[in-house]
C-alpha cells in the first residue's frame, strides 16, 4: 500500500507531467492496482498520482471493483454547474461546499494506453474533476474562500474534539 501525502506537501502544489507509456515511472497496470488498494482502503472515492508521491498524469476512482484508473486525463465538454460538499484524503477530516460542473465529457487513456471517452455527471463528475485539480496543483482549499475554509477548517477541529 502507499502512503498518502498530506497537505502542505510541495508536490500537491506541483501540475503533473503526462504519464509516458514508453518510458512510465512505474508498470501502469501495477500503479493502478496499488492506488487502488490505497483509496479504498482509506475509504477514498478517488486519489491523484502525485497524494502518493509520483510524479505523473494519473488517477484512480470508483469504488470497490468499479474503481478504474485514468491516464491523462482532459475535459473535452462541461456544462451545468452545481455545488456539493467535497473531502480530500489529503486534507483529512476537512469537508467543504465547492462549486463546479455537474456534467462533463472526458477523454483518458486506460492501462493499456487506449484512449476512453465517456460523459459523466453528478459524484463522478464532482470526482473526476476533484482528482484533475490535483494533477494540476489545485487543492480543494483554493476553490473556496479563505472565510468558508477558516470555518470548514474550525467545524473539523470542534468534530474531533468531541469524538
Amino acid at each position: 500500500m502507499l502512503k498518502i501525502i498530506k497537505f502542505p506537501d510541495v508536490i500537491l502544489r506541483e501540475t503533473m507531467p503526462e504519464f509516458d507509456f514508453v518510458n512510465p515511472v512505474k508498470n501502469p497496470k501495477e500503479l493502478e492496482q496499488e492506488m487502488i488498494e490505497t483509496m479504498l482502503s482509506h475509504q477514498g472515492m478517488g486519489l491523484a498520482a502525485n497524494q502518493v508521491g509520483i510524479r505523473t498524469r494519473m488517477f484512480v476512482m470508483g469504488q470497490d471493483e468499479n474503481a478504474i484508473g485514468l491516464f491523462n486525463p482532459v475535459i473535452l465538454e462541461a456544462t451545468e454547474v452545481a455545488e456539493d460538499v467535497e473531502g480530500c484524503l489529503s486534507f483529512p477530516g476537512i469537508y467543504a461546499t465547492i462549486k463546479r460542473p455537474n456534467k462533463i465529457k472526458v477523454g483518458w487513456q486506460n492501462s493499456s494506453g487506449e484512449l476512453q471517452e465517456a460523459e459523466i455527471e453528478g459524484m463522478t463528475c464532482k470526482c473526476f474533476l476533484h482528482e484533475l485539480d490535483h494533477l494540476n496543483g489545485v487543492v480543494f482549499q483554493d476553490r473556496v474562500s479563505q472565510l468558508k475554509w477558516a470555518m470548514s477548517v474550525k467545524k473539523s477541529k470542534q468534530k474531533r474534539k468531541y469524538k
